[in-house]
């Protein structure tokens, strides 16, 4: 179990009942539903008080009902989803371990494991795919409601793994806890994609690793989940007038899109050193589930990905991006 210090001010903690107490700025932080919330605030869509009773809500209909059927109702009591987009997005989440195979792959492979963290860790699929590769996991995420939702699909899979409620760019625990650090699909879901590059280098150990996907700013195609195109060059108030129109809400209100370049230079200020970066590499599982166009999209892509000069292309232009970087050592 990796030992927690306070995401405010860096001091220890005292565990008492119900949760935890800073030594240092008197800061209290309360296990919920078996899982510390060490969050200094909400996250981009509820408060603090609107979070933990939707995550009270999911924990007592998760006692008579499976991983599938919680992720179903999630999103039943999820008004800013629309209806014709819930069964998609409720498909990513509990097919979330074969999207996240290869992206584990990479990482273990980098360098020697000993310690596993997956930053923003949703319906925990990274870490049942890590499974056999690190025997340490812990799983973060700034929303409550899935780590409540991740809990029920751990169980399911009889997977071992921490999880702690906190902010990217917050995060409770002491320098060099991790050897090797997932950021899928994180940075651009953040207030502040360089604080959560940062909060990521902060608890990684000298010659740790770091994973991270994203969506790219650059691409002029339909983005995923939503089907607007040119979605990270269009202007902020246009593009929300037009998902308003076209799904009644901005689903996209708190995305940072980012490119291939801008999260290196993040990498970089954090003393990170990248070890490669390419397109997305996509594992066919993980289109078992999507249409039949999307899997066509999904394998010709895949073909242009292994092909150099496409490959420069597609990092630089494409839809999603992969990328490894090394925490330097000190001298």
């Amino acid at each position: 179990m990796t030992a927690f210090v306070c995401p405010q001010c860096r001091g220890g903690l005292e565990q008492e009942d119900g949760g935890y107490c800073c030594n240092s700025c008197a800061r209290a932080f309360p296990i919920l539903f078996g899982i510390p919330d060490f969050r200094l605030g909400g996250d981009q869509y509820l408060t603090l008080d609107e979070e933990r009773a939707k995550a009270a809500r999911l924990h007592a209909y998760a006692q008579d009902h499976d991983f599938r059927e919680l992720v179903a109702f999630y999103y039943s009591i999820t008004d800013d989803v629309p209806e014709q987009l819930a069964p998609i997005f409720a498909d990513y989440a509990v097919n979330a371990p074969s999207r996240a195979a290869r992206a584990i792959e990479a990482l273990a492979q980098a360098g020697p494991a000993s310690a596993f963290l997956d930053l923003g860790c949703g319906s925990g699929g990274a870490l049942v795919a890590a499974r056999g590769m690190f025997q340490d996991r812990t799983g973060v995420d700034i929303a409550l409601r899935w780590l409540v939702i991740a809990r029920k699909g751990l169980e399911e899979a009889s997977v071992a793994a921490q999880l702690v409620c906190a902010d990217a760019e917050a995060l409770p625990f002491p320098e060099s806890s991790f050897s090797h650090v997932l950021a899928a699909d994180l940075v651009e879901n953040t207030r502040s994609p360089t604080g959560a590059v940062q909060g990521a280098a902060s608890v990684m150990a000298d010659g740790g690793y770091l994973f991270l996907t994203s969506s790219n700013r650059r691409w002029i195609g339909p983005h995923p989940a939503t089907g607007v195109w040119a979605a990270g060059l269009l202007p902020a108030s246009f593009r929300t007038a037009l998902l308003r129109r076209r799904h009644g809400v901005d689903l996209l209100r708190a995305v940072s899109f980012v490119s291939p370049g801008s999260v290196r230079r993040m990498a970089a200020a954090a003393g990170l050193r990248q070890l490669d970066a390419r397109p997305l590499d996509i594992a066919p599982s993980a289109l078992d589930h999507r249409s039949a166009l999307f899997k066509a999209f999904g394998r010709a892509y895949a073909i242009l990905a292994r092909a150099l000069l496409f490959r420069s292309v597609l990092l630089v232009a494409g839809p999603v991006f992969q990328s490894l970087y090394v925490k330097e050592k000190k001298s």
